[in-house]
């Protein structure tokens, strides 16, 4: 059943075309990924289906009393209302009263309570107050925390949340796992999957889209091509596809130059019974300058190099642990990190991982414990780049810092031919930043750090707002570099496809480093579980075999017992424990009695092993 119809849909913004004639249905059920480079109008187009655009030319049809829902790609920052204001907005009127009925509450109108109550009952409102609860709990928000409190990530899970709370026929989501730990990511994806209404998402995560999406709307030059199939089906036969008109503009080039040969040897070609093959030269002519030709590929050049003379000990971490007030992030780690080292390091938000980055390189000290730096590093940090970017600058000023040739890797380069490579154009190059998408920016950051040498590489998510190609790029590059590597991404294929190792921070202090990335460490993980659990199981066989002769009937009972009763414990006490990690958790009211109920949480367990000794 078509939802949303494109017919001859056509848009430009200052001359530059981002729809041209584009027709496409999205049906009921579909989940589609919206897919093109930096640049190319993702997000218009997005904007355009949610109706907060409206087309220079043809028609968007909706299917009458659908319910759209749009996640924008930038979620407020300066909003002081109440969580639950906000998710309860997505419902419209009735959000409304029941915010008012909230406030009241809190402010302890009984008598105006009372008069909403009866309204509430008429309109059968009371589900939806349960359904903003529930919908909270799900993403683990607090309803009276405020929005310009919370950090990026936990300011887009509050506005998803508002975004699905309306039960909407078609959910469009705008990069909604920029800035969300694996952890989030993971949670979505599963809630996408279970998601019966229709999807249009754009994303740069390609192991994200690669489990959820059935249909690709692949968006270039302003024309999109509509792929029945998932997200590796489409990889390849969009390879096929640019192939094939590759090999179609070869012979046309080549049919091109016979013409213009043929139409140089002069009378013959003006003769009568040629002039329809001079028109179809004619046709050809215009055609070939029409012809909007496909940008050329990324080629990431760097000057960073290794260096001989390079170290080959960068860091030597002994035994560091740092925290915050009463937070321990970082408890008792120590690792050595070599010359040509590629580390990932995963971990929800507020666990440290960017704390540990700042210890390594000498931004924070340690509490205790010490970090041996070799002399010869030369530092390029990507996070730097973000908190420096002049939004009035021009591109080329801000890579080259105003000179007209870069230093790349020994040779003068013109700036504006490095950015080239970049795929900027000569105009965008002179153009202020504040005229770029979040995914050009993103790439105007890399070109500038890849031009400064440097023999340690440290990137704090990089891989935001990327498109894929050029992910996949800096992918080679990295692979190719024979520098050192850290890397803070929530990426999971770039992980897999660049780290040697992984750290991972679980928010309890502890950072375990497992060999390889991000599957590697699930495989790992798991392995240490299972043996884990076969290790207790025999030693629960062999307890109960050395202590049947010797306890009776209910001691018997009692020992059975425990060692579940230890599992859950312990279950619950890591929840707390992440909990707990969160930046924003001592904010809450109910904090303390967290702490409370963990303390006798941590008592019961002592418990539990103290009483299974002694029935051993």
């Amino acid at each position: 059943m078509p939802l949303i119809t494109l017919n001859n849909l056509s848009l430009s913004f200052s001359e530059k075309p981002i729809l041209n004639k584009v027709n496409a249905t999205i049906l009921k059920g579909d989940k589609i990924a919206l897919i093109g480079r930096n640049g190319e109008g993702k997000s218009t187009f997005m904007r355009v289906l949610a109706g907060l655009i409206e087309a220079d030319d043809g028609k968007l049809k909706v299917k009458n009393g659908i319910k759209i829902s749009y996640l924008e790609q930038t979620p407020p920052e300066d909003s002081d209302k109440k969580l639950f204001d906000i998710v309860a907005e997505g419902l419209g009127d009735i959000g409304l009263m029941l915010t008012q009925y909230q406030h009241l509450i809190e402010e302890g109108k009984l008598d105006e309570v009372a008069k909403l109550q009866e309204k509430i009952e008429q309109l059968d409102a009371w589900q939806y107050l349960h359904k903003i609860q529930t919908i909270l709990q799900r993403f683990n928000l607090d309803y009276k925390a405020i929005l310009s409190t919370l950090s990026v990530g936990w300011r887009r899970r509050v506005m998803l949340a508002r975004a699905l709370i309306k039960n909407p026929n078609v959910l469009l989501l705008d990069e909604p796992t920029n800035h969300m730990d694996i952890s989030a990511i993971l949670d979505l994806e599963k809630m996408l999957k279970d998601f019966h209404g229709t999807l249009v998402l754009i994303s740069h995560d390609r192991s994200f889209i690669a489990s959820i999406v059935n249909k690709i709307f692949d968006l270039e030059r302003a024309h999109l091509t509509v792929f029945e199939c998932g997200y590796t089906d489409y990889i390849k036969r969009k390879e096929n596809l640019l192939n094939s008109q590759s090999l179609a503009r070869q012979r046309f080039d080549k049919k091109l130059a016979q013409e213009e040969a043929w139409i140089r040897q002069g009378i013959k070609a003006r003769r009568t019974r040629n002039e329809g093959r001079v028109r179809a030269l004619e046709a050809m002519r215009k055609d070939f300058i029409n012809r909007q030709q496909r940008q050329g590929k990324v080629k990431i050049h760097s000057a960073i190099q290794d260096e001989k003379r390079a170290s080959k000990l960068v860091f030597e971490v002994k035994k560091i642990t740092y925290q915050i007030n009463d937070l321990e992030l970082i408890k008792d780690f120590s690792m050595l990190v070599l010359k040509g080292d590629k580390i990932g390091i995963i971990g929800g938000n507020g666990t440290g991982k960017s704390t540990l980055i700042k210890l390594l390189i000498d931004e924070l000290k340690p509490n205790s414990g010490n970090i041996r730096r070799s002399k010869t590093i030369k530092l390029a940090y990507f996070d730097q780049m973000r908190k420096n970017l002049n939004l009035n600058m021009q591109a080329m000023d801000f890579v080259s810092g105003g000179r007209e040739h870069i230093d790349i890797a020994g040779k003068s380069r013109h700036i504006i031919g490095y950015l080239r490579q970049f795929l900027f154009t000569s105009k965008q190059a002179m153009s202020p930043i504040r005229m770029f998408s979040g995914g050009e920016k993103n790439r105007l950051m890399l070109a500038k750090i890849l031009s400064q040498p440097a023999n340690l590489l440290v990137l704090d998510e990089p891989t935001n707002d990327l498109d894929t190609e050029t992910l996949e790029l800096l992918e080679e590059m990295l692979l190719d570099y024979t520098g050192t590597l850290i890397l803070i991404s929530h990426d999971r294929t770039f992980l897999n496809n660049v780290a040697s190792s992984t750290l991972v921070m679980d928010g309890s202090g502890i950072i375990k480093q497992y060999a390889g990335g991000y599957d590697d460490y699930l495989l790992q993980k798991q392995d240490n579980l299972n043996q884990k659990a076969k290790t207790k199981v025999k030693k629960t066989k062999k307890i109960r075999h050395i202590t049947k002769k010797k306890l009776n009937y209910k001691q018997q009972q009692e020992l059975d017992k425990l060692p579940e009763k230890i599992e859950k414990t312990e279950m619950k006490i890591s929840k707390i424990q992440l909990k707990i990690s969160n930046p924003d958790f001592f904010r809450q009211e109910k904090s303390q009695d967290v702490l409370v109920q963990l303390a006798h949480l941590e008592a019961d367990l002592k418990c539990y092993y103290k009483r299974w000794s002694e029935l051993e």
